[in-house]
């Protein structure tokens, strides 16, 4: 969404194929830093995520006791009015976006995906799995950590690897004593209380203690509480709203980085297909939303197709490189 929102803001003629037929955004919620915000201020979406936003100058870190350690501020690299960390639901920001799009004209072909690619060198046919076909000048790949197109276009590159942690999310109401991003530690497991609205709250925990394999859906909702019970604070407060292993979001966390360049002729990789970071602090949609603010620069330069991918893998292949 981010990369058709750049090229369509310099004219760029932009259709999205979108698998997911109702087109609704995966998970509870997000907080975006300096960083990310500094790219939607380059896309000109920054005043309408600050507006509907919920904003943080610091996070405090917690003992599972409850006992402050440390009151952590948050860097600034936008103007000094500017909120340096913003959090909100998943779905609100894809509604900033989905509005964005549409005041730009950009197509979206919903319960739709790539069926077949064929690259002449002059443009790239896409076969869509609607049967349709249509001829385009570039194909952007923003599928995700599981990516088709990466897999076709680099058969021989890097697979996902396990982190070594998982995580547990869940919705819940947001406990009237909560109102900052907090963090809180118990040995192998750690917490993230998260306000997005007045009445909402994220609750993350990252777990070093479970394989990849998702335990069954009915076990769930035991094993979250089990381990959400080691800690104090407002904890029991949410317990007490975890009644169902349905509100359990658990996944395995795996990085990604494919050595540039990350394009194959006229199709272009971008966000989590290229490069996927663990969600901490959210620099996986952050690193999204840079890639597109490049697309749409080197764009605006008049880099041409074959360009993009390229030109991609160079700006972000220190990423690679170690410190």
């Amino acid at each position: 969404m981010s990369s058709a929102i750049a090229l369509a803001r310099q004219g760029v003629y932009c259709e999205i194929v979108e698998k997911n037929p109702d087109w609704s955004p995966a998970g509870i919620g997000i907080g975006l830093h300096s960083a990310p915000l500094r790219a939607l201020k380059s896309l000109a979406l920054f005043d309408p995520v600050a507006a509907r936003g919920w904003p943080h100058q610091h996070i405090n870190m917690l003992m599972a006791d409850g006992t402050p350690v440390a009151q952590l501020p948050q860097s600034n690299v936008n103007g000094p009015d500017d909120p340096p960390f913003i959090t909100m639901t998943r779905m609100t920001l894809h509604q900033v976006l989905e509005e964005r799009l549409r005041s730009l004209g950009v197509k979206v072909r919903t319960g739709t995906t790539v069926r077949e690619l064929g690259d002449s060198g002059a443009a790239v046919s896409a076969e869509l799995s609607d049967d349709t076909r249509s001829p385009r000048e570039v194909v952007i790949g923003a599928d995700g950590l599981h990516s088709q197109l990466r897999e076709v276009l680099f058969p021989e590159g890097p697979s996902p690897e396990f982190c070594g942690q998982v995580i547990w999310r869940i919705g819940v109401r947001r406990p009237a004593a909560l109102e900052h991003y907090t963090m809180m530690v118990a040995g192998p497991t750690r917490i993230g209380l998260v306000p997005l609205t007045q009445d909402e709250v994220y609750v993350w925990m990252l777990d070093a203690t479970l394989p990849p394999q998702r335990p069954p859906r009915e076990h769930l909702l035991e094993l979250f509480r089990e381990r959400l019970s080691a800690y104090a604070f407002v904890a029991p407060e949410i317990l007490e709203q975890m009644t169902s292993s349905e509100q359990v979001d658990f996944r395995a966390l795996y990085w990604l980085l494919l050595p540039p360049p990350w394009h194959a002729g006229r199709v272009v990789l971008v966000g989590d297909a290229a490069h996927t970071a663990t969600p901490h602090l959210a620099y996986r949609v952050g690193l999204a939303f840079e890639d597109a603010v490049v697309l749409g620069e080197l764009v605006a330069e008049g880099a041409g197709a074959d360009e993009l991918g390229q030109a991609l893998g160079e700006t972000f292949a220190a990423l690679a490189e170690p410190i």
